[in-house]
């Protein structure tokens, strides 16, 4: 065969379909799998359900949702009454933008200032107090027994002082409203002196109420 033939042939077979072969199977094969994360979940459940882990955890979350209910934190930054002071508080704001009834009729302009007590009936006393101290709470119980007033803690737990002394005690969450007060110190005692609410600090001692 001349070379040039011998040449072409060689690129022919060169460029023909391949034919796979089967070598057969070489040691074992296994399926490559991951454990499920929901059956991983659900098998711890069912393992904490087995040893009572599971119960005594959902007890021990109703006990604490219960203690905060009855003990919520503390008002920051209160201290004891020390001596006799009274200071004004003036409720009044600014608007910031028209207020209308609704009908969309606008009663009340944006910079107009505002003061909440002339449109108010409220007349009750606010008495802040710490739950935890007895004078305060001896002070707060016989103000409640000579007139009508709202008994607000800043610390202590109200549920057990309402079931204690049958009269309701609130709780100043977050202490929101002893801060639109600027109040520092308990007992305090607020009420209304119109246009102006007048606070006082009003120090009470063992046995004897000031």
């Amino acid at each position: 065969m001349k070379p040039a033939l011998r040449a072409l042939a060689s690129i022919m077979f060169l460029a023909s379909p391949a034919h796979a072969v089967d070598y057969g199977v070489f040691g074992a094969l296994f399926p490559v799998e991951e454990p499920s994360v929901l059956d991983t979940i659900l098998g711890r459940l069912s393992e904490m359900e087995a040893n009572g882990e599971l119960a005594q955890m959902q007890q021990d979350m109703q006990d604490k949702a219960r203690s905060r209910v009855n003990r919520p934190i503390p008002v920051a930054g209160m201290r004891p009454a020390e001596a006799y002071r009274s200071y004004n508080v003036d409720l009044s704001i600014i608007l910031d933008r028209d207020l209308a009834d609704h009908r969309g009729v606008v009663f009340a302009r944006a910079g107009t200032r505002v003061n909440p007590l002339e449109h108010s009936r409220f007349n009750q006393r606010l008495v802040f107090i710490d739950g935890d101290d007895p004078d305060q709470v001896a002070f707060a119980v016989d103000l409640a027994n000579q007139e009508p007033v709202k008994l607000i803690l800043v610390n202590g737990a109200p549920l057990d002082q309402t079931e204690t002394h049958q009269k309701l005690f609130y709780f100043d969450q977050g202490g929101v409203i002893s801060e639109r007060f600027g109040l520092t110190v308990v007992p305090s005692v607020v009420s209304r002196a119109d246009p102006l609410m007048l606070v006082e600090e009003i120090p009470v001692s063992r046995g004897e109420n000031q």
